[in-house]
């Protein structure tokens, strides 16, 4: 029972690894012995982290450069993590982007990169390297979506993001069931905001903050361990009977409000 949530000898890919909770997650597993590989556009930033991994965690880490929005580049990017590895056991994705807008003439074209990063580009990376699970017949996927599938904001220009992630929880949902004969788990993780540097706007911002958190039950937003510890768990072989799930990393804000 010690080692059940080792993840020693697994191959990791973390698509959106250059920053924030990609990079996050990828250092999390790697502490827990898996190798991994860092995907993103920002192939020089991936190499910072890549190398980070190594030097925090002892583990083999790589970089590779994708374009999330080109089914092409996604099917390359498999093909070299399999050719560096040998194999994928694991799959995050942590791609997406948050533009807003007002819901009266959302710019269309605003929409449609939405859509193509956050959606399409998580179902064509879950088809591709799902290929090498199905083959193998075992497989951990973990998408990220948000609390903004489930729940909308009290401000607007949301309406683009919060679909794009209650398509994401949709992917996860109808995966897990179709692709569980293959012993392969499909999860999401939707957190609320992480203290990363992304986050700086918000954290930045007293008044702002406290409105975000006024109805958290905890009364915080979540740390980078926090998200660290749900993608082990969820890549380990202690979730082995879990699948299809959305987990809510909010504090309790699901739960109340």
């Amino acid at each position: 029972m010690s080692d059940m949530f080792r993840l020693d000898g697994k191959v990791a890919v973390v698509i959106g690894g250059a920053g924030g909770i990609g990079e996050i997650m990828a250092k999390g597993m790697a502490a827990q012995g898996a190798r991994v590989a860092v995907a993103s556009r920002n192939i020089q930033k991936l190499a910072q982290v890549a190398k980070a991994i190594g030097a925090e965690t002892g583990s083999e880490a790589a970089a590779f450069a994708v374009d999330v929005t080109d089914p092409a580049s996604i099917k390359s990017l498999a093909g070299q993590v399999v050719e560096k590895f040998g194999t994928v056991d694991i799959l995050v994705n942590s791609q997406g982007i948050n533009t807003k807008a007002p819901a009266l003439g959302f710019p269309v074209e605003t929409w449609d990169q939405l859509f193509n990063v956050n959606v399409k580009g998580t179902m064509v990376a879950c088809s591709e390297f799902g290929r090498v699970m199905i083959e193998k017949k075992k497989g951990k996927i973990i998408n990220i979506s948000s609390v903004r599938g489930l729940r909308a904001t009290l401000w607007g220009g949301n309406e683009g993001y919060s679909s794009t992630k209650g398509a994401v929880d949709m992917i996860t949902r109808s995966l897990a069931s179709e692709w569980a004969p293959h012993n392969i788990n499909v999860n999401a993780i939707a957190p609320l905001l992480i203290r990363t540097p992304l986050a700086a706007p918000t954290l930045n911002d007293p008044e702002k903050l406290k409105t975000y958190v006024a109805n958290v039950p905890f009364k915080r937003i979540g740390e980078p361990r926090d998200i660290a510890g749900l993608c082990v768990f969820l890549a380990s072989p202690a979730s082995d009977f879990i699948t299809g799930q959305i987990i809510y990393l909010d504090g309790g804000l699901t739960a109340v409000a």
